[in-house]
């Protein structure tokens, strides 16, 4: 191996070199960003566990609050239904073309 090749091979070494070096610079940037957008600037790995901990509590209080939002629909929609028969303005000539809309299954399509 010549004296050429060798300095070309070291050139392309040290570029190589820096380049990791940057890429690994941006992966931890990134990492930090993440960590602080989901609350806390940790030690990386403690950081992601610490995230993943925080996104699942998240979805298990999100998920709460869909199961309690479906039984209030459920509970609305039987007060509704049980206040029909009773209810002077849903049997007017006006009512009975708009009541369609109030029906669970015509809101549900609405809010889609």
């Amino acid at each position: 191996m010549s004296s050429e090749d060798g300095s070309r091979r070291l050139k392309r070494r040290e570029k190589n070199r820096v380049a990791a070096q940057k890429s690994r610079k941006r992966q931890t940037q990134r990492e930090l960003t993440f960590c602080m957008r989901v609350g806390g600037v940790l030690s990386i790995p403690h950081c992601c566990l610490k995230a993943c901990e925080l996104l699942e509590q998240k979805n298990r209080k999100l998920k709460r609050e869909v199961d309690s939002l479906s039984e209030e629909q459920r509970l609305l929609t039987e007060a509704l239904r049980a206040h029909e028969p009773f209810c002077p303005i849903m049997h007017c000539s006006f009512a009975s073309s708009t009541s369609s809309s109030l029906q669970p299954d015509a809101m549900a399509a609405r809010s889609v």
